[in-house]
């Protein structure tokens, strides 16, 4: 059996081939590495985005449960929009950092801007007032509306010993009353119309 040596012509096209091969294999790589460089951009502009969005929703967060000192020992916490398990959770602490921050003898918690309040959600704000207390705050609940307190009622909701106020006003001015302070002129303010906290 004889094996036949390959022609000249036979060689340049097979090392044409190869060498075809070889480019398209180039090709392909250089291919390769563009779309990982092009993969680590997009992570890497990824996370960037996700870090903007991470800021962005604890500021969100930050402005969705804003704790106001309103006067000495006194802090407001209004509340707005629905409560979930998450948001509680984020109210409560709040809260808390709140009582300790401005040595809050007196935590008024307006839901004048909670559309609905069913035991679920009252349940939450029962469990931070509690913990508040537990820091030596005394909480208020203001701006519960008829129809929110009509549905309390139904559902069977009960407030135990907390104290409740119409508005933010009834619950400002029982605050001072219960701290000793109260609302008065001076005289040449009076002439002004300035009140001012004694």
């Amino acid at each position: 059996m004889s094996t036949q040596e390959p022609t000249r012509e036979e060689l340049i096209t097979e090392i044409d081939s190869l060498r075809r091969r070889v480019a398209e294999l180039e090709a392909d790589l250089a291919h390769r590495r563009q779309t990982e460089e092009a993969l680590r951009a997009s992570e890497s502009t990824l996370r960037a985005i996700t870090t903007e969005q991470q800021l962005l929703i604890d500021g969100i967060r930050a402005i969705s449960t804003p704790v106001i000192p309103v006067h000495d020992e006194i802090i407001v916490l209004p509340l707005v929009g629905s409560i979930d398990t998450a948001r509680a959770e984020q109210i409560m602490e709040a809260l808390l950092t709140g009582v300790q921050s401005f040595a809050a003898e007196i935590v008024i918690i307006d839901i004048t801007g909670v559309p609905l309040v069913d035991t679920a959600v009252a349940n939450h704000l029962i469990q931070a007032m509690r913990a508040a207390t537990l820091l030596g705050a005394h909480c208020v609940l203001v701006g519960i509306s008829a129809e929110v307190a009509q549905l309390m009622v139904q559902l069977g909701v009960y407030l135990g010993n907390i104290t409740t106020c119409s508005n933010l006003q009834a619950g400002i001015s029982y605050a001072l009353d219960r701290l000793g302070r109260v609302i008065t002129l001076r005289e040449e303010e009076a002439a002004a119309g300035v009140a001012l906290l004694a």
